[in-house]
């Protein structure tokens, strides 16, 4: 079936706005808490809607920028939320709760897209485009490439689960915030609309980490700072 080019256009502007609705809220709310959780699987889905489209827009425009932003800020997304229920994989009898086929496949189809999106762009390298497709290919293949790594670990970090989701979910914020002001506002000038987002979102989580750190420092445990449930137990919903 061959989907108007219009038609994924708008889908895509629809899903991008939600998403950034959502994430407000989810960053907002008391986290753990019920607005949050609902923020943030509409934040999810709302992600899974703008991957889909950038990955079709950019099949037929051929638009490799759209491309590698749509896997990575996707991937950090996905992997950001798959962690609240990958507290304990090895302890965990119920699958669920386990890294399985959507990790894993996703992992792998990350590892290679960004490689080749970074190969291409060091093969390509005198083009505008070859520092992006380098940089955002090469963290995202990283990125997958650890994870796989983790996947067959048995060592248990306490609170690794807590820090994957919070740092995740907010790359994948800044990622889209920052293709949504490289694409539209172009009243700013070009530096301002690459750095601005990932400076702030920096010091964001900078700070974040820094403050929940100290608190399980302290002795307080994730589920003490937070009202978590999901993966909490083997029977959970």
């Amino acid at each position: 079936m061959d989907i108007p080019a219009p038609f994924l256009l708008t889908a895509h502007i629809v899903f991008g706005a939600l998403s950034l609705a959502a994430a407000a809220f989810a960053v907002a709310a008391p986290k753990g808490r019920r607005l949050h959780r609902i923020a943030g699987r509409i934040y999810v889905l709302a992600m899974t809607g703008v991957f889909v489209s950038a990955i079709m827009l950019s099949l037929r425009s051929n638009d490799l920028f759209l491309m590698v932003v749509g896997i990575f800020s996707y991937y950090m997304v996905l992997s950001g939320y798959r962690a609240l229920y990958l507290k304990q994989p090895a302890a965990s009898a119920d699958l669920r709760f386990r890294p399985g086929a959507l990790d894993k496949g996703a992992a792998q189809f990350t590892l290679i897209a960004c490689s080749g999106l970074a190969a291409y762009g060091a093969v390509y390298w005198y083009t505008d485009l070859a520092p992006v497709l380098m940089v955002l290919g090469s963290i995202g293949a990283l990125m997958a490439l650890l994870d796989l790594r983790r996947f067959k670990s048995t060592r248990v970090e306490p609170t690794r689960w807590f820090f994957t989701h919070m740092i995740r979910m907010l790359g994948g914020t800044i990622a889209s915030v920052t293709a949504f002001l490289v694409t539209n506002a172009e009243m700013l000038p070009p530096l301002a609309r690459w750095l601005a987002p990932t400076l702030a979102g920096t010091v964001v989580i900078t700070l974040w980490v820094f403050w929940y750190k100290r608190k399980f420092a302290s002795g307080s445990a994730p589920e003490t700072v937070a009202d978590v449930r999901i993966g909490e137990y083997e029977n959970d919903d």
